[in-house]
């Protein structure tokens, strides 16, 4: 039913620069490198549940207006479980206004990611393949309803068309 991640390998290039990231209290500027590029890495796979580590979580859930949803669980169910909840999430990466001073949170972090997520159009890009999604549930449902009831398909059969990108 479902399509394939959306890679996007171009989103890490280039990688984080620890010498253009201020340090903070309790961050050093080669960490906030180092995890910057780890997220950037598991945007770029398509944000598979199973690469969700418990160091992206314990980052990603102090970043972009992210709350911890009581565990590592609960974040990967709210925002990596399908293609509409992966959608949601870079949403909120792009659109977040990245508060703060980068020498006391990771504003400078947020801003490179938002930034490379809106240039790469991954919002759009999911919210076509959310979209996807929908239509062959929907399909599988009519399946499953005609098999039930009898009936003949109609004009819901045919293919919905998709926006093809092109980018990534």
């Amino acid at each position: 039913m479902t399509a394939g991640p959306i890679l996007c390998e171009r989103l890490r290039i280039p990688p984080f620069d620890p010498a253009v990231l201020k340090p903070t209290r309790w961050a050093t500027a080669q960490q906030k490198a180092k995890l910057g590029n780890a997220i950037l890495r598991f945007i770029a796979l398509g944000m598979p549940a199973e690469k969700f580590t418990p160091a992206l979580y314990n980052r990603l859930s102090n970043m972009f207006g992210f709350i911890a949803h009581y565990n590592r669980t609960g974040f990967v169910q709210t925002w990596f479980d399908n293609a509409a909840t992966r959608r949601d999430f870079l949403d909120q990466v792009a659109r977040y206004p990245c508060w703060g001073d980068p020498t006391f949170v990771w504003s400078d972090v947020e801003k490179e990611i938002g930034q490379r997520v809106r240039e790469n159009l991954l919002v759009e890009a999911w919210t076509t393949r959310a979209r996807e999604e929908q239509v062959a549930r929907e399909k599988a449902e009519l399946a499953r309803l005609l098999a039930k009831h009898g009936g003949k398909a109609t004009s819901a059969d045919a293919p919905v068309p998709t926006v093809q990108l092109g980018l990534l």
